[in-house]
């Protein structure tokens, strides 16, 4: 890192000298656009000689929030960037979605986050409230390169990644495996289920997914609800943590769950004999978005950070690096990973989606009312 700064800042001074000796009155920005910065990268992640020097961001720090558990891989998928226009990435680990999104509100008038990845659903009501920028796909060249339910409709931050939730069960526990949501609620089961709470990611998911196979619409809300509601005892813990629903079961207090697939080998390799069943209701993705805050101090150098991220070379660290789904098309993937991450078109086209501004519309009212019938035992 330190002989490629030297490197940078030795071009700089070189391209200095000749600027000076070139110009004919007047002076030339020392910044390019991003478009420009970006068209200088081969395939959005490969910087031709002397990119990083001309995009003169040399000494700027980019702020990405992210997970507190993926901070690590975040700043290792980012080595390449940060070699490339010069800068560093430095990482806020604010952890959940909503202390996340929260923290953005706060610094809506002076934004200290310049990109923040979140569960799509949580972007969602961020661009309502308007907290991110839309994306320069004059820069983001990459974007065509993803599945559609990865490309926002409206223009805003797109899905890098996805976990998938279905339902994962200890099979030397449970002897015989429940075939859909609403079986989770079954006496027979009682006591061994952990389950997202609605504030979550995956509870409203779970509820709608619950609801359209019983009826659909508001009585299908109603009916999941009274569902819930009445099975209640049966269920062992709802969790706002994945930490919450690894511990549960490597204690044995848990045996089933709706659970991301991107757990299952931390889980295995804990001596455990999961296994994974594809629910009637269907398995559904939590797509994690990229976005650039509104008003952040490097707005050119967030939107290239989002099409580095987008980029084939690192789509295809995806997998390995976070143990997640990459979004690209063009993205590879290692064998032993596609037997439990979701990959290739036919995994993708399987996936339940769900209208994400029915859930953002709804999910307050849900979760109050989950609050006041269904937690409280």
């Amino acid at each position: 890192m330190k002989k490629s700064m030297r490197r940078a800042l030795a071009f700089v001074l070189a391209l200095g000298m000749m600027v000076s000796l070139t110009a004919c009155g007047g002076s030339d920005s020392g910044k390019t656009t991003a478009a420009e910065s970006g068209s200088q990268a081969e395939g959005g992640s490969k910087a031709e000689d002397g990119a990083q020097a001309e995009g003169g961001y040399e000494g700027v720090e980019l702020v990405v929030a992210t997970w507190g558990w993926t901070a690590a891989n975040v700043k290792e998928l980012a080595a390449d960037f940060e070699k490339q226009y010069g800068c560093t990435i430095v990482i806020d680990e604010t952890s959940g979605n909503s202390d996340r999104l929260n923290k953005i509100m706060a610094q809506k008038d002076s934004p200290e986050i310049d990109v923040a990845l979140m569960t799509k659903n949580f972007a969602e009501i961020g661009n309502k409230e308007g907290l991110f920028e839309k994306i320069d796909t004059d820069v983001v060249k990459s974007l065509d390169n993803l599945y559609d339910f990865a490309k926002d409709a409206n223009g805003y931050g797109p899905c890098y990644s996805l976990v998938r939730y279905g339902i994962m069960y200890d099979s030397d526990v449970v002897t015989e495996a429940p075939k859909s949501y609403a079986d989770l609620f079954d006496d027979k089961y009682a006591g061994m289920v952990s389950l997202p709470d609605m504030t979550s990611t995956a509870g409203p998911y779970m509820l709608v997914a619950m609801a359209e196979s019983l009826g659909g619409g508001d009585e299908g809300i109603e009916a999941a609800f009274e569902l819930m509601t009445e099975k209640k005892d049966n269920i062992a813990s709802w969790y706002t943590a994945s930490s919450d629903v690894q511990q549960g079961f490597t204690t044995g207090e848990v045996s089933l769950t709706v659970f991301m697939d991107m757990n299952m080998p931390t889980l295995t390799d804990a001596g455990l004999k999961m296994a994974w069943v594809d629910a009637e209701e269907g398995s559904f993705a939590a797509a994690a978005s990229i976005n650039v805050v509104k008003g952040c101090k490097n707005p050119e150098l967030a939107q290239l950070f989002v099409e580095y991220m987008l980029s084939d070379e690192i789509q295809s660290k995806v997998a390995e690096s976070l143990n997640e789904a990459p979004t690209s098309k063009n993205a590879t993937m290692p064998e032993e990973m596609k037997s439990y991450l979701a990959y290739g078109a036919d995994a993708m086209d399987a996936l339940k989606t769900f209208d994400e501004d029915y859930i953002s519309e709804h999910k307050q009212e849900w979760v109050d009312r989950f609050q006041r019938e269904v937690a409280i035992q």
